[in-house]
């Protein structure tokens, strides 16, 4: 982003996914030099992530919903396509489905969890105490649905989130992440680093 400029990159990426999401995000004939964004090539499996790194956490929103109902499918006539690849396929959904996503694949000195747009109203982290942890993590999505996949605000522990991002540490001593979803994009939350 910063070689080519913001502007540039943001264009440039969402070009990309609306290319790919009339193919499902998916490459015919394993041809994945051909679409820019393919979500059963593990290269691109964070690219609807990096909208949140480039100020425009809504777009993280909307593109990896739409990867999810496109790509994933609603039944098993149109369930993903592609190869699994020992599971990181299954486990992209889970992630996503929770609205959490670690673009550094959690291998940083100090992790971190993004937050996407969660399925789900809510989600139970049992963290079992097990390690040191807490007993269990909630993820509230108040109103979310197909249509509300906006995030509006957020709370972590009950104090105000105004970032994209938390530590991964405050999931696993336990406690909460409540989200506000809506129907139009805020652009103003999730923007501070």
């Amino acid at each position: 982003m910063h070689a080519i400029g913001r502007d540039r990159f943001l264009s440039r990426l969402t070009e990309g996914f609306k290319t790919s999401e009339t193919w499902r995000y998916n490459a015919p004939g394993d041809q994945y030099w051909d679409f820019p964004v393919v979500q059963g090539n593990q290269q691109s499996m964070h690219f609807a992530f990096l909208f949140n790194w480039a100020g425009e956490p809504w777009k993280t929103q909307r593109w990896s919903r739409s990867i999810i109902d496109r790509y994933y499918g609603y039944g098993a006539a149109d369930a993903y396509l592609g190869d699994e690849d020992q599971g990181q396929m299954s486990a992209w959904f889970v992630m996503a489905a929770m609205g959490l996503f670690q673009m550094d694949g959690g291998a940083n000195a100090e992790p971190i969890y993004e937050i996407a747009s969660p399925l789900f109203e809510k989600i139970l982290v049992d963290l079992k105490g097990l390690y040191g942890r807490g007993n269990q993590f909630v993820i509230e999505a108040k109103n979310a649905s197909w249509k509300n996949k906006y995030v509006q605000k957020a709370t972590l522990n009950g104090r105000p989130l105004h970032s994209f991002k938390f530590p991964a540490s405050e999931l696993l001593k336990g406690g909460s992440l409540v989200l506000e979803m809506g129907d139009i994009p805020n652009k103003n939350w999730g923007v501070e680093k």
